[in-house]
């Protein structure tokens, strides 16, 4: 029995899912009734992981912008596959985009020019590394997507200010998830003002933020009762202020030492030390 004999194009479609973006060429190129069917694909796919696909055909990155319009989830991460206007063009083309993960790409801010006129139901940005994002595009999704992004990850985007990430996190009250890791800007009145704007707040990872101290944990950990994960590895913060999370069940990447082990290592920090 041949594939093409099968009942239903529905479950030679089924079939395509399981290919590779090659295998999609190559059956694209079979015959005339095979090169429709991946086009209706195509069409109809609501979902593209890309991220870990280095190089890809071609006749491939020029016909998948322009023939994929259902598309709720794109991801791209750690792949240089597409230009900005091949990006452009996805985004622009997919109205129901609510899923965006463009992480460690080498882009220009302009990119996400088309997310915020055509993409009102986005709901998760992943951003990571991506050290073209600028202040004003970070303002921009701020004021564009009001109440509606619930996973947000802007980690070692070292472009934007303390202050642009104050502005997005006070338009964010369905924040869930919020990535802040590598950012030197940071301080602890940015702790405060999540405890304070993000009510549902379940994960944030601030790991290696050299500027949060004691006292920013403390005021989070009292205001911010939601939270399930928190990421500090890396930060200048004791068990003083992670201690009362910790009794809260809240995950914490940082080691818990024994107190009789603190309290030796405080009397070694205290010993005066005696000159050669």
């Amino acid at each position: 029995m041949h594939l093409l004999d099968l009942p239903g194009d529905d479950v030679i479609l089924k079939i395509i899912d399981y290919l590779s973006p090659q295998d999609w060429l190559n059956f694209r190129c079979v015959c005339k009734q095979t090169y429709f069917l991946v086009h209706e694909y195509f069409k109809y796919m609501k979902y593209l992981d890309l991220s870990h696909h280095k190089v890809l055909p071609q006749a491939l990155c020029q016909v998948l912008p322009q023939l994929c319009h259902s598309l709720k989830v794109f991801k791209i991460s750690n792949s240089k596959i597409f230009n900005d206007e091949c990006i452009k063009t996805i985004i622009q083309n997919n109205h129901n985009l609510n899923h965006l993960d463009l992480s460690n790409s080498n882009l220009k801010n302009g990119t996400l020019q088309p997310l915020v006129v055509n993409c009102k139901k986005l709901e998760k940005i992943l951003l990571k590394n991506c050290v073209w994002l600028t202040v004003g595009a970070i303002e921009i999704l701020a004021f564009h997507f009001p109440d509606t992004i619930k996973v947000a990850d802007f980690s070692g985007c070292t472009g934007i200010s303390e202050a642009s990430i104050i502005l997005f996190v006070k338009r964010q009250p369905k924040l869930i998830s919020l990535s802040l890791s590598d950012l030197s800007c940071l301080q602890d009145e940015t702790l405060v003002k999540i405890s304070q704007f993000c009510p549902q707040l379940m994960y944030l990872n601030i790991s290696r933020c050299c500027r949060i101290t004691d006292s920013g944990i403390k005021k989070f950990a009292e205001y911010c009762h939601t939270v399930r994960t928190l990421k500090v590895d890396g930060c200048e913060v004791s068990e003083r202020s992670l201690s009362w999370l910790r009794s809260r069940g809240v995950w914490i990447d940082k080691p818990q030492y024994p107190s009789y082990l603190l309290h030796r290592l405080n009397q070694i920090q205290t010993w005066p030390r005696t000159q050669l």
